[in-house]
């Protein structure tokens, strides 16, 4: 079996985190967006499509901010996070 190195200078340690722990807040920050993106039955909501596409652009910026190894994105997503 060869030996496969730990990557260095990946998003995870600019956020000061280990790759799993970046992974997992990755992972929430898809979720946020995918939900986000759900279709909603407009005969039940109240909000604005304005407001739809404010919060889709909020959810893809915090995917980009993790991506982008952004330490205080991934520390308030892990803050949140199931123990």
């Amino acid at each position: 079996m060869r030996n496969v190195e730990q990557v260095s200078g990946g998003p995870w340690d600019r956020a000061g985190v280990d790759r799993e722990t970046w992974f997992a807040a990755r992972v929430m920050a898809a979720a946020i967006r995918e939900t986000v993106r759900l279709a909603l039955d407009p005969s039940e909501n109240e909000a604005l499509p304005s407001d739809h596409r404010r919060l889709g652009e909020y959810a893809d910026d915090l995917v980009s901010a993790v991506d982008d190894g952004d330490p205080e994105t991934v520390a308030m997503l892990l803050r949140r996070a199931p123990r």
